[in-house]
């Protein structure tokens, strides 16, 4: 008993160490948030890459590597100093949600406060977020007189309903009106855009495609949801969030956002230090550093400067990257199958202890006291995985399952009671959830891969049962010819089954042999061969049954009419081989239309997972995505399947 305890709890501890060691395996190499290269410009001979450090980051010294070569002579100035143009889109909510959340008047100054921290040079074009309106308009456009702005907001008043997407979309897409330059949409908000007909994902889309980033700046509110602007604006490059901290004013908070924008540098260097097969730069300032990826002689910016996966060096190289992500798989299914091994073990495993095997023998060293433990814990282990096994069956018979369950395990010859299948089912769906949750850290593709994973047990029952019949219908010719030579000489009917059940091959012959010993404890011919064709389900043999049944009943020659069954039974087998291997193209062309967009889906996961997470990340838009795309694939499997599914 203490070794049986000893070795499941050994088990146990592995398949913790095994789950904890896949929850710290790094994704792959995270890059600081310290700084953040905006754009990169390789047009002219002189490069020039513009970068914003994070709140409160300073340096001295600007490093520049391309492709792991310091960059040399590198002049670095502020970019309002330069002549890199920058262009912000300032949207005020002055809807009448906000002025009920924490004042217009907040709003306001908060609004002047940021248009006062800026160079005079930064063109700026002022939007409303409220009113209602959805086709939104500019109230000033872009231009460099920041005074007629700040007459603009000082003449705002709030009212109507929130429209902030609406806002943030339509500038957007003035930017490319203006040129060339930096671009910035800065939003002081107290309200979520409830109002807007434009969706987040949308406005998000818009923002990606103008290269432009987005700043928010929010009130504290415990009962205002900002979830979508956060996750917007944390999304984008060069784009942060500004909550008003305890003490602290609106108007301070945008005067920090404004002064992180007027904090952009811009390096300068030769574009002929740049290594001829780099395609990768970071820039290192005040100890943090931006990996990012350009273009030659283009500009690179917005999504365009996301690098590859960045694989650091150190003893733990091989946990790096995708290979973490593999690794980290492997490790979460080891760690289920240990932990699902270990409850095995515990409530049905066998006690192989010395004293067990020894009892054999008659010898027995165990002790009063810890062969009555043994027997109290075989007690309570049984009784625990009875009461489990009930549980579930009596589920199963609620639903009307109990008979089909159990119909279809006998089919699939595996040894199992439809409650102890059930629970096989439950706990692989909890530990699939598990595991999925574990690996992606989303519970919608948890959920996802669980529904697949739920689905798997059924499916392989499935298989089974499609194979074994498969194999049953292979046999059956030559078995009802093998039964029609032992009626030619001159056996009975069921001294010919039992012969078939002795000298025919497994499967065929275990049901003929089930069919005899029915027959022998009591039960008629008739009704113990209407049970063989139930169990084999099989078209050809329920053929076979009846003719056999009717010749029962009228007479004739039963092996001359089990011939002629089985010839007809070869000449089908043999269309629907020909059949089968006319439609072999369209099968496979089906199963490659299935099974191609989760293998592309998988592959863009590993490769660019920001890319895709988009369709679980951008609301309800990609939902429907998601669950077009999976009516689509069902719609089209169903036809194809119909237009290949030929009877015979």
């Amino acid at each position: 008993m203490r070794h049986f305890q000893r070795r499941s709890s050994w088990f146990v501890l592995v398949a913790l160490v095994a789950t904890l060691l896949s929850s710290m395996v790094p994704a792959g190499a995270q890059e600081s948030a310290g700084v953040e290269v905006l754009r990169v410009d390789l047009r002219d001979d002189q490069a020039r890459v513009a970068f914003q450090p994070a709140e409160g980051t300073t340096g001295d010294v600007v490093v520049v590597e391309a492709g792991g070569t310091t960059i040399e002579g590198v002049d670095v100035l502020p970019l309002r100093r330069s002549s890199v143009d920058a262009f912000t889109v300032l949207v005020v909510d002055d809807s009448s949600t906000a002025d009920q959340v924490v004042g217009f008047s907040q709003i306001q100054q908060a609004a002047l406060a940021y248009l006062d921290s800026l160079g005079s040079d930064t063109r700026v074009m002022l939007v409303r977020g409220g009113g209602g309106n959805p086709e939104v308009r500019p109230v000033v456009p872009f231009t460099a007189d920041h005074r007629q702005v700040r007459e603009a907001i000082e003449a705002m008043s709030p009212g109507g309903g929130s429209v902030t997407w609406n806002a943030i979309a339509r500038s957007a897409n003035v930017f490319d009106s203006q040129g060339d330059g930096l671009r910035r949409v800065v939003a002081i908000v107290a309200s979520s855009g409830s109002a807007s007909t434009i969706p987040s994902a949308v406005a998000n889309g818009t923002l990606l495609t103008a290269e432009a980033s987005l700043s928010v700046v929010l009130p504290q509110a415990p009962n205002l949801d900002v979830t979508e602007l956060r996750d917007v604006a944390l999304g984008q490059r060069g784009g942060d969030v500004y909550d008003v901290r305890s003490g602290e004013s609106m108007a301070n908070a945008a005067s920090r956002a404004a002064a992180v924008h007027e904090s952009t540098l811009l390096a300068s260097f030769s574009k002929a230090a740049i290594p001829g097969d780099a395609f990768t730069l970071t820039v290192d300032y005040g100890g943090s550093s931006d990996r990012v990826r350009f273009s030659a002689g283009a500009l690179s910016s917005g999504a365009a400067l996301i690098p590859p996966a960045l694989i650091e060096s150190s003893r733990f190289d091989v946990l790096s990257g995708d290979t973490g992500a593999l690794v980290a798989i492997g490790l979460g299914v080891l760690a289920a199958l240990m932990f699902t091994f270990s409850m095995l073990w515990i409530f049905a495993g066998n006690d192989d202890s010395l004293n067990d095997t020894l009892r054999v023998y008659g010898v027995d060293q165990a002790s009063d006291e810890q062969l009555a433990a043994d027997e109290a814990f075989s007690s309570v282990r049984s009784r625990i995985v009875e009461q489990v096994v009930e549980r579930a069956e009596q589920s199963a018979a609620n639903r009307g399952k109990m008979q089909i369950t159990q119909a279809m395990l006998e089919r699939a010859e595996i040894p199992l009671r439809v409650g102890e299948a059930i629970a096989v089912q439950i706990g692989i769906v909890f530990a699939t959830f598990a595991l999925g949750f574990l690996v992606f850290r989303n519970v919608f593709v948890a959920l996802l891969i669980t529904l697949a994973a739920g689905m798997l047990p059924m499916a392989f029952l499935k298989m089974k049962v499609g194979r074994r019949k498969k194999k049953l219908e292979s046999q059956l010719p030559d078995t009802l010819v093998l039964l029609a030579s032992t009626l030619k000489a001159g056996y009975s009917f069921l001294q010919g089954i039992d012969a078939v059940g002795n000298e025919a091959e497994e499967p065929l012959a275990g049901e003929f042999r089930r069919t005899v010993s029915e027959t022998r404890l009591g039960k008629e011919v008739d009704e113990a061969l209407d049970d063989l064709a139930e169990r084999v389900e099989s078209v050809d043999l329920l053929w076979a049954v009846i003719a056999i049944k009717i010749q029962r009943e009228v007479g004739g020659n039963l092996a001359e009419l089990l011939t002629t069954v089985a010839d007809t039974m070869t000449q089908r087998t043999r269309l629907k081989g020909e059949v089968s291997a006319l439609t072999a193209e369209g099968r496979i062309s089906a199963l490659v239309l299935i099974v191609l967009p989760f293998m592309v889906g998988a592959a863009m996961y590993f490769m660019n997972r920001d890319y895709i997470a988009t369709l679980w990340t951008s609301g309800a838009l990609g939902f429907m995505a998601l669950a077009a795309a999976g009516v689509g694939m069902i719609v089209g499997s169903l036809w194809m399947r119909k237009i290949i599914d030929i009877k015979i």
